[in-house]
């Protein structure tokens, strides 16, 4: 899990790479990181967010892997339920 964080133009407004399943745009007021795959309905119910913002990219970074691990254990939790 590898902190890569590259600021695409000397403005500081443009895109950034952040760890595996997310990019990240730096913007006027902070950052902003999606998610590049879609989540399960089963997911957002429960909490998983397809975006989230920062105010550096440290906690932007942070962000991400916290969404990461969590839409990991709800897709767990949701194959579980899934069972006969």
């Amino acid at each position: 899990m590898g902190r890569e964080v590259a600021v695409s133009n000397s403005l500081g407004i443009g895109q950034i790479s952040l760890n595996a399943g997310w990019y990240g745009e730096v913007t006027a007021g902070g950052f902003i990181g999606r998610r590049l795959e879609r989540l399960s309905d089963y997911q957002m119910l429960n909490g998983c967010l397809a975006e989230v913002q920062a105010r550096d990219v440290g906690e932007l970074w942070l962000l991400c892997d916290a969404q990461t691990r969590l839409s990991e254990r709800v897709a767990l939790a949701e194959s579980v339920r899934r069972r006969p």
